[in-house]
This record gives structure tokens, C-alpha cells and sequence, in this order.
């Protein structure tokens, strides 16, 4: 009988539960249950044992050049563990066999006592290996399932675990490392958290209205400080070991992604395909790997190597201590990139053309622009609208003693032209058949040197466009209005004048505010950040937060409910209402300067301006209303500012006949 015992627990005969066992066969009163025992014991190893087969090194070859899915490397990794494990108890079997042979008066308790100590081993492998099938894991999956089961009472038990987690965290490391130090994805049956997306998005445009713009302050920040290297690998969530957070993946995947771009000769790069949306990094030169390894880190390589190496090892490998490595690896590989970036991309300058251009500080060549260009952009775009915007841009430019910079020639225009959509019925002047004028579509694109990309990416140079059109369109509007000065300053009539003056004042207060208060005030403290760091991760933080500061205080984007409204009042104002009262009176104030080109007479000259007037007042009331209604809010610091401009000495408030000046209403 105990040979029996010993060929079924060497999984040399097949144990089938549904016999009945003969009390004849047994010499000891319990020894059938010592022998179903043994035989629970056997039938775990031979689950395990079928498990093994299937993800052995010649299956996984076998069945994959059939198109099979088989576990892959974490899954003959585990296999390996396991096998390793039970390494131990066949040498107890042929312990217990050189014993028995020698003495043949030892029992069936005799052999259980030396196979007992292995069941709750091999349930506890069995309940890996059936969650595993049952769930259908694969890759990191594997090892986050076989990390879970290393806290374990039994001591045999946690031993072998953690044996079987450093066979798996073996690949792990080895895929972890040859990932960030040199950038490739080693990733055969895709098990990875990283992953490389077969299929581009190209849903982001650069051509964006202030109109679609529905996040907060925060969360604008994160998108604009989040955007993605365009190389085409992204995180896999499912993936993701559940003891690495996912902050660290992040970190992870960006190392890797900025490895892939300092391998590319930026000399390659095309012309204008920074301002392609997701436009891939192919065809580069590739540089070799030695210029690569020496230009990112510096000589640190295989100290990095090394450290990586040690994280096989279960008592160095904690979150803790991977969270050091990278912090380190991502710390050489962000100084290198502040250095190429700051220092030989000159960033610095860059960022001051982004303020001239894109934030009209170089006032003086818009004003010529607008002279022009305005009889362009007040009509729907044609074919050669681009073309002839770029020639007045250049004319502009020699006209203001630019053209010979070279910083003129980063920057062209583009209006998009949209073909009206006309049908058998209409005709061009139908409205179905009318489409934007310039102003609402215009881009201004922007060639910067590489690796300015990261900063720059599609998205920001949206939000920038979206800042561009509302500032030319106010400098547009202001000088239509100061234009008229001389027309009716020796007016005779005081209406006329009087909502002239109104006009002006307001269009110069808002246009003061927003390049003032706005743009100097968040520009001057970008550069204080800028100068304060050397890391571009705190940089491009800091330039997501300007650009959203002064989207926010220039009125693109929703101010943000207060916590008392409910999401249908959030959603119901998905256009910010102080930007829509903006545009109005701009509205408003182009019709006004347009005013002699429909109104034939004196009693018509007088219809209108009664109506502007009341139109007027009826506007700057709903304007002043919704600036105390939101001040309140976390945008009030900078609406009070707004605020103090248009009402210093409470005309505004009389002209709005507010119960209560405004001023004083900011100091209750």
C-alpha cells in the first residue's frame, strides 16, 4: 500500500476520487483516510503540474506559431517559479523512498508525515493558478496576483511565494529597464503597462472657439501640463501593478518616451510639423546608441543598470525604492532636457515671441496688420484669404522695420477656407449659406525649434489662438473707435459724443485690463518660475498654469459653479456669460462705427443712437450685474480688478442704475 502511496503522490498513476476503496486493501484502521489525504495532496500536484506543461518554453512555441494566445514570459516565469518550488518536495519523495526501502515496517502516517506540510502549499498554487484562468490574466496582471499572495502565515508557504514573485519580477525588471534607459518596448505577447498604440487619434485640432471651452481652472491645467509625447505608446490601466500607483507609472512612461525623442536627430524634423496634430516622430535619423547613451546620461548608465538590477531582489524591490530609482533616472533625463530646451532651443526667447505675437506685445505691427487686413477678415474666408494674409503679415513687418528678423519668418496665418454650403434653392445671399468671417477663424501657426514641441503642443497652441482672436478682435474694435475721434470731436451733437466717449471708455479699460492686469502680471510671473527652476516638469507646469491663469481671467473658459449649484446649472452655461457679454458690446461697437454707412440722415443718425445707447446701458447693466454675482467666487480676486477700472468713480454704476455703486458693494 505505501508503494501505492508513493506512485500517486510521484503523479504516476491517475487518482480517480469515485472508486470505492476495499477495507481488505488497507492494513491499519485509518489508514483509507491517511490514504484520500495522500491522494488530495497528489491530485494538487497534478493540477499544478498540467499548469506547468501548459506554459512551458516548448508550448508557448508550439501554440504561438499556431496563432494561439498562450501566457506568455510572466506566464513561463510562474511556471519556472512553480517548478523550482516543487523541486523541495521531490527530494522529500525520494527521501521517504530511501527510508521505506530501507525498513518496510513504516506506514501510511509515516509518508503523510512527511507530504502534509505541502498542502497548504499547493492549494494556495492552485488557487493562483485557477484565478489566473478564471480571469484570464496575463503580464503584469500575473504579478500583481502573485505579489498579493506573499503575506502569508505559513512560513513554507510565504517562502515559496516569494520565490515565485522574484522569477516573475525578474521580467518585470528586465522589461522596467530596458524601457527607461533605452527607450525600446520589449514586449512580445503585449503584458507590459506600456503599450504601443497601433492607431493615431487625430481628433485635436488647432482651431478651437472659446465657445467649446468647458473646464475649470484645474482641470485645464492638468491638460494642458498632461500633454502626450507623440511617439505612440501609452499606459495599459489593466496592466498597471496594483502596489505601483499611478503617478509612478506616468513618471515611467514619460522617461521612456523622452529616451525615444533625444534618439532622433532633430535635424531630421520637417518643417511646420510642430503644428500638425499628433503628428508621428518617423522618418527621423536615428542616432547610434553610444552618441544616445552618452548625451542622456552622462556616464551614469550602468550605475542606473545596476540599481534596476538590484529590484529583482524581493527585500530591495519595495514601491519605495522603485519610486527612487526613477525619481533619479527621471531627474538625469529632465536636466538634460532643461539643458537642450532652455539653453539650446533658447526658450526663454521663445517665450517672449509667444507674448509678442500670440498676446499682441509688439502692439505697433498689429496696428499696422489691422489697416490691412480688417476689409479681409470682416468677410467669410476664399481660397486665397491664407495667402493674402501672409503677404500683409510680411508688409506689415516692413512697414515697422521686422521684416528683416528672423523671428518674423516662425510665424504665418492661416484661414481656413469653408466651402458654403449651398443648395438648389439658395443663393450666396441666403444666411444657410454664409459662413464664419476671419475673425472667428483665423490661426496664427507657430514654428519653434525642437524639442519645443513638448511645451507647445497642439492643445496650448489651441488655447493661444483662442487668446489671439479675442485680443485682435478688442485692439480691432478699439481702433475703429478711436478713429472716429476725430470725426466728432467738434460734433455739435452731445448724444453722439456722449456714446462715442461711453464706448471708448469701456473698450480702453477692458483692453488696459487684459494687457496689464492679465498679461504682464501672469507673464512676469511665469518668468519668476522659470528662473527659479531647472526642472522642466516644474517649467511646463508652470507655463499650463499661466496659459490657464489667463484664459480664465480673460474670460475662455466657464467660471467654475459654486458648490451649492447643481451639475444642471453647470451644464447650463457651458458658454462663459461675461465672454458673451464682451461680445456683444463689441457687437455693438462695430455697428456703431459702421453707423454712417446705413444711416442716410439726421433723424436716422438719431434713431440709431437711442437704440445703441439703450442697447448700451442695457449691457454694461448685465455686465456689471454678473462681475459682483461672480466675485465672490474663486475668480473674484482679478474681476475686482476689472471691476475698480470701469467703476473708480461709480459712473458706471449710475449709467447702469444700480441701486448701489459697485465700489461699494466690493468693500462690504
Amino acid at each position: 500500500m505505501i508503494h501505492d502511496a508513493l506512485l500517486v503522490l510521484w503523479d504516476c498513476t491517475q487518482v480517480n476520487e469515485m472508486l470505492p476503496m476495499e477495507p481488505t486493501l488497507y492494513a491499519n484502521h485509518g489508514d483509507p483516510e491517511i490514504y484520500s489525504r495522500i491522494c488530495a495532496i497528489s491530485r494538487s500536484h497534478h493540477k499544478i503540474q498540467n499548469f506547468i506543461a501548459a506554459t512551458s518554453f516548448n508550448y508557448r512555441k508550439t501554440h504561438t506559431v499556431l496563432g494561439v494566445k498562450t501566457f506568455g514570459l510572466y506566464g513561463q516565469a510562474l511556471s519556472e517559479g512553480i517548478t523550482e518550488i516543487l523541486q523541495s518536495y521531490k527530494k522529500t519523495l525520494l527521501e521517504v523512498e530511501s527510508l521505506i526501502i530501507g525498513n518496510t515496517d513504516y506506514t501510511l502516517s509515516f509518508v503523510y508525515s512527511y507530504v502534509e506540510k505541502f498542502q497548504g502549499l499547493f492549494n494556495t498554487i492552485n488557487r493562483i493558478i485557477t484565478t489566473i484562468k478564471e480571469r484570464r490574466l496575463t503580464g503584469c496582471q500575473i504579478l500583481s496576483l502573485s505579489h498579493q499572495h506573499i503575506l502569508n502565515g505559513n512560513e513554507v508557504v510565504h517562502n515559496a511565494i516569494v520565490r515565485i514573485f522574484s522569477c516573475i519580477n525578474t521580467v518585470f525588471v528586465n522589461q522596467l529597464c530596458t524601457w527607461l534607459l533605452y527607450g525600446e518596448l520589449r514586449d512580445p505577447y503585449e503584458e507590459f503597462f506600456i503599450y504601443r498604440s497601433k492607431k493615431d487619434d487625430h481628433s485635436d485640432t488647432l482651431l478651437s472657439s472659446p465657445s467649446t471651452v468647458n473646464t475649470c481652472d484645474k482641470t485645464l491645467v492638468t491638460t494642458l501640463q498632461q500633454t502626450p509625447l507623440d511617439c505612440g505608446y501609452n499606459l495599459n490601466p489593466s496592466m498597471i501593478p496594483h502596489f505601483m500607483p499611478l503617478s509612478l507609472a506616468q513618471e515611467i512612461l514619460f522617461i521612456g518616451k523622452t529616451v525615444i525623442l533625444f534618439g532622433f536627430d532633430p535635424r531630421k524634423v520637417k518643417r511646420n510639423s510642430c503644428i500638425t496634430p499628433n503628428r508621428p516622430l518617423l522618418p527621423l535619423h536615428k542616432l547610434d546608441n553610444d552618441s544616445r547613451r552618452f548625451t542622456i546620461w552622462e556616464e551614469k548608465e550602468a550605475e542606473f543598470h545596476e540599481k534596476l538590477q538590484k529590484l529583482k531582489d524581493l527585500e530591495v524591490f519595495e514601491v519605495c525604492n522603485l519610486r527612487c530609482v526613477v525619481r533619479e533616472i527621471k531627474e538625469c533625463v529632465t536636466k538634460h532636457l532643461w539643458t537642450v530646451a532652455v539653453e539650446e532651443a533658447q526658450l526663454l526667447h521663445e517665450l517672449r515671441l509667444m507674448k509678442d505675437f500670440y498676446l499682441l506685445g509688439r502692439g505697433e505691427l498689429f496696428l499696422e496688420l489691422l489697416r490691412l487686413t480688417t476689409h479681409m477678415l470682416d468677410k467669410p474666408t476664399t481660397r486665397t484669404s491664407t495667402r493674402d494674409m501672409n503677404h500683409a503679415f510680411q508688409l506689415a513687418a516692413r512697414a515697422v522695420f521686422l521684416s528683416n528678423s528672423a523671428d518674423i519668418e516662425k510665424f504665418s496665418f492661416e484661414l481656413p477656407y469653408v466651402k458654403p454650403n449651398l443648395s438648389a434653392n439658395s443663393t450666396l445671399d441666403d444666411d444657410s449659406s454664409t459662413v464664419a468671417d476671419g475673425w472667428s477663424t483665423i490661426i496664427l501657426k507657430y514654428d519653434f525649434k525642437w524639442p519645443l514641441h513638448l511645451l507647445f503642443a497642439p492643445e496650448v497652441l489651441a488655447r493661444y489662438n483662442d487668446m489671439f482672436r479675442l485680443l485682435l478682435r478688442i485692439k480691432k474694435t478699439q481702433h475703429d473707435l478711436h478713429a472716429l475721434w476725430k470725426t466728432y470731436k467738434q460734433s455739435r451733437r452731445f448724444a453722439m459724443c456722449q456714446l462715442h466717449n461711453k464706448l471708448m471708455f469701456l473698450m480702453d479699460n477692458l483692453q488696459h485690463y487684459l494687457q496689464a492686469d492679465v498679461l504682464e502680471t501672469n507673464f512676469s510671473r511665469l518668468m519668476e518660475a522659470v528662473n527659479k527652476t531647472n526642472d522642466f516638469e516644474k517649467l511646463k507646469k508652470a507655463h499650463a498654469t499661466f496659459l490657464a491663469d489667463i484664459l480664465s481671467q480673460s474670460f475662455l473658459t466657464v467660471t467654475s459653479p459654486s458648490e451649492n449649484e447643481s451639475a444642471g446649472d453647470a451644464a447650463d452655461s457651458i458658454n462663459n456669460p461675461v465672454f458673451v457679454n464682451i461680445m456683444e458690446l463689441l457687437k455693438l461697437c462695430d455697428s456703431f462705427c459702421s453707423m454712417s454707412e446705413f444711416a442716410s440722415d439726421k433723424d436716422a443718425e438719431d434713431y440709431y443712437i437711442k437704440g445703441y445707447s439703450d442697447r448700451f446701458n442695457k449691457l454694461v447693466k448685465q455686465l456689471t450685474q454678473l462681475l459682483v454675482s461672480l466675485r465672490e467666487r474663486a475668480c473674484g480676486a482679478f474681476l475686482a480688478r476689472l471691476l475698480m477700472r470701469l467703476d473708480y468713480n461709480r459712473w458706471l454704476s449710475a449709467e447702469a442704475e444700480l441701486t448701489r455703486s459697485l465700489t461699494h458693494m466690493l468693500r462690504c
